[in-house]
């Protein structure tokens, strides 16, 4: 299949967006902070909603998005469980890498993909980059508050 090596990339950032989803939603509710708790609650569906672009895009390249978080992301989600309960700092700073790595995945595969998928994943990034801002701009005021 010509499309093979797109749709294999694809599905490498889909399992990321999947992992982000689940980490966010199951950990939304676990702490006390209301800010944090929409934070996440907002950007679980911005991940839902670009899982749902990749999967969309997997398809139209003639392939079947995978949608299964693996054990890498079983585990992040059992380490940010962990890191929810134990208070908002910690939670953030996990969640701040896990979208900054994110972001890198897309960075480093982007030349890997076919023009249309580039610009949907550019697209995705921009969103990402976003989430980083807001995360460190929370994590800074938690500096600030102690």
């Amino acid at each position: 299949m010509p499309n093979q090596k797109y749709i294999d990339t694809l599905n490498e950032l889909l399992q990321g967006e999947m992992m982000a989803m689940y980490v966010y939603k199951e950990t939304e509710d676990m702490q006390g902070d209301e800010q944090v708790m929409k934070m996440l609650s907002q950007f679980a569906k911005d991940h839902q909603e670009h899982a749902h672009l990749l999967a969309e895009r997997i398809r139209e390249l003639g392939g079947t998005p995978k949608t299964d978080i693996g054990m890498g992301g079983t585990m992040a989600n059992m380490s940010a469980k962990i890191n929810a309960l134990r208070g908002p700092s910690h939670l953030l700073k996990q969640v701040y890498d896990g979208e900054d790595k994110g972001v890198h995945a897309y960075e480093d595969r982007i030349d890997e993909l076919d023009s249309e998928s580039q610009e949907l994943v550019s697209e995705i990034m921009s969103k990402d980059h976003d989430h980083l801002k807001f995360f460190k701009e929370r994590m800074e005021s938690e500096k600030e508050e102690r």
